[in-house]
């Protein structure tokens, strides 16, 4: 047996409407459903459950020394958890293909030293891609990595002449209000950073400083899980495809319901009953 299409918001809507008593929808229907309901839909779920598993992203930022302030990355809700990542020394990438990075001519770490730590890059076409090297050849200096380049956060893999360094250590960081900030004394104050206070923001998804400042002693990078917000998710993007796999009956339930409550049926207030059950 083939495996089912991948639901969108299109085949969602059609079901929801088709279960409330229409067999075949108007594109009126159809448009009205996609553009408010499934919207609708939408923030019932964030606001029931805005730190679902299915919502977390990653992001890195490359830290500069002497800055301490960064914005969150778009789509921005929370934070579940976030880390930094230093090392000692900046070299030059080689050469890349998909998930390989030539090493720096002079590299002095040999595969003992390299395999299982993470590499950054640090500035160039690739800058943000972490990835892991797994494996490493000391007469080639290509280290083999996982995930590829276009699986990282960053998805970009990097170019001759780019820099990047090994993660020698990691910093976890801990999230406090930014009242806190406010009370540091000195909060120029350089090292490494060890506390992130986040700021919220009416126009974007916010900022955070982080605490001390980072130093130009040592190479750093921000590894960040997040979770979105799922109001700002297109409806035709992988990820709300992914939900609508998970949630498929959830969004099916919620047109119908709204479809029978705008008929003005008898039976719209059990079936958004049974929708709201399902939310939670």
């Amino acid at each position: 047996m083939a495996v089912p299409d991948a639901p969108d918001a299109e085949s969602l809507c059609t079901e929801g409407i088709k279960k409330a008593g229409y067999a075949s929808p108007s594109s009126a229907q159809l448009t009205r459903a996609e553009d408010e309901w499934l919207q609708e839909i939408k923030q019932d779920v964030w606001i029931l459950g805005k730190r679902l598993k299915s919502l977390q992203a990653e992001h890195v930022e490359v830290l500069t020394p002497g800055l301490s302030r960064y914005d969150f990355p778009s789509g921005c809700s929370s934070v579940a958890t976030a880390k930094i990542l230093y090392g000692d020394e900046e070299d030059d990438v080689q050469d890349s293909a998909a998930a390989t990075v030539t090493l720096d001519s002079e590299e002095d770490e040999g595969e003992d030293e390299l395999e299982g730590k993470e590499i950054v890059i640090y500035s160039g076409t690739g800058k943000g891609s972490v990835s892991q090297i797994y494996s490493y050849d000391e007469d080639t200096l290509i280290a083999s990595v996982s995930p590829a380049w276009a699986d990282t956060a960053n998805g970009t893999a990097p170019v001759a002449d780019d820099t990047y360094f090994i993660v020698d250590n990691y910093i976890p960081l801990e999230i406090k209000p930014v009242t806190h900030f406010n009370e540091i004394a000195s909060p120029f104050e350089k090292g490494p950073p060890n506390i992130m206070y986040p700021v919220g923001s009416e126009d974007q998804y916010g900022y955070y400083h982080l605490f001390p400042v980072p130093d130009e002693d040592h190479y750093y990078a921000l590894h960040m899980i997040y979770y979105l917000n799922l109001l700002t998710l297109d409806l035709a993007s992988t990820r709300m495809t992914t939900l609508y796999y998970r949630w498929r009956n959830l969004w099916i339930q919620g047109v119908k319901a709204r479809q029978l409550d705008d008929d003005d049926d008898t039976r719209a207030s059990v079936e958004m009953q049974r929708y709201y059950s399902m939310c939670l």
